[in-house]
C-alpha cells in the first residue's frame, strides 16, 4: 500500500489557511453585528418616532372627545333647559342681602302668586316688579320669594336663583327650589306653556346637579300651615306628577 506523507511546509500552509478563515469569519461576524445593531438602532428610532406621533394623535383625540363631549352637554342642556329671563331683562331691583345655598337639595315647592296672570314678555315683566316690590316693601324680605317664576307665555323668570336661599317656605328656604306660577289656580290649571316650563326647569335643575335626583315635590300648602297655595286645581294636578309625596310635611320630617 502507498504511504502518503505531509511536509512541514504543507502543515504550515494549512493552518496558515485555518486562521486566515477563522479571521474572515470574525470579521464577517463582526460586520453582520455592527450592521445587525445598526438596523435595531434605526428601528427603535423609528418606533420611537411613530409612538410620538400615536401620543399626539391620542391627546388631540383625547381633546376632541372632551371637546365632543362639552358640546353634547351644552346640546342636551339646551334641549332641556327653558328659556329663562334674568333679573337684568325684567329689570329687578338689587336685594338688600343673600344668603348662599347648600346645593343640591332634596325638595321642589310648588307655588301660584294668587296675583296677576300673565302671557307676554312685556306684563310678565311688570308682574315679576310688582311681585318684588310687594315681597320687599310690604313683607320686608330682602327680595322676590321665589327661587324661579313663570308666565304663560312659556318663559322662565329668575328669581333668587337655585343658588340663593329662598324665602317662600318655612322650614324648606334653604333645601328646596321654590317655583311660582304667576296668577290664580283656584279654579283652573295654568296653560300648557306654563306647565312645561315648570317640568323643564325641573329638568334642568336636575341636570345642573343643583337638585338630588330622588327629590320630593310639594304643593306650598304641605310646606306650610294655613295657606291654600298653590291653589286647588294645581295642587290636584301635581299629584300625578311622579315625586309629588302625599302628606303635610311642616315641620319636615326626618
Amino acid at each position: 500500500m502507498e504511504k502518503i506523507s505531509y511536509s512541514s511546509m504543507d502543515y504550515k500552509s494549512k493552518m496558515s489557511h485555518k486562521r486566515t478563515c477563522a479571521m474572515f469569519s470574525l470579521l464577517a461576524f463582526i460586520v453582520f453585528l455592527g450592521i445587525a445593531s445598526l438596523i435595531l438602532i434605526v428601528q427603535i428610532y423609528i418606533y420611537e418616532e411613530r409612538m410620538d406621533v400615536f401620543r399626539q394623535n391620542m391627546e388631540k383625540t383625547k381633546v376632541d372627545l372632551q371637546n365632543m363631549g362639552h358640546e353634547f352637554g351644552k346640546m342636551i342642556k339646551s334641549n332641556v333647559c327653558p328659556n329663562i329671563v334674568s333679573r337684568e331683562d325684567w329689570k329687578a331691583r338689587p336685594p338688600k342681602e343673600r344668603q348662599e345655598m347648600k346645593t343640591p337639595v332634596s325638595f321642589v315647592i310648588l307655588h301660584h302668586t294668587y296675583m296677576d296672570e300673565c302671557f307676554n314678555f312685556d306684563d310678565c315683566c311688570k308682574e315679576m316688579r310688582k311681585i318684588q316690590d310687594f315681597h320687599m316693601d310690604d313683607r320686608g324680605w330682602w327680595d322676590i320669594g321665589y327661587s324661579y317664576l313663570v308666565g304663560e307665555d312659556g318663559l322662565v323668570y329668575e328669581g333668587r336663583n337655585w343658588t340663593t336661599v329662598g324665602a317662600h317656605a318655612p322650614w324648606y328656604n334653604d333645601k328646596s327650589i321654590g317655583i311660582s306660577i304667576m296668577g290664580d289656580y283656584t279654579s283652573k290649571l295654568p296653560n300648557q306653556a306654563a306647565i312645561a316650563a315648570v317640568e323643564s326647569l325641573i329638568g334642568c335643575a336636575l341636570l345642573n346637579g343643583v337638585l338630588e335626583p330622588d327629590y320630593i315635590l310639594y304643593g306650598h300648602r304641605q310646606a306650610r300651615n294655613g295657606t291654600e297655595c298653590p291653589g286647588d286645581a294645581l295642587f290636584k294636578y301635581i299629584q300625578t306628577w311622579p315625586h309629588w309625596k302625599p302628606g303635610d310635611h311642616f315641620p319636615p320630617k326626618p
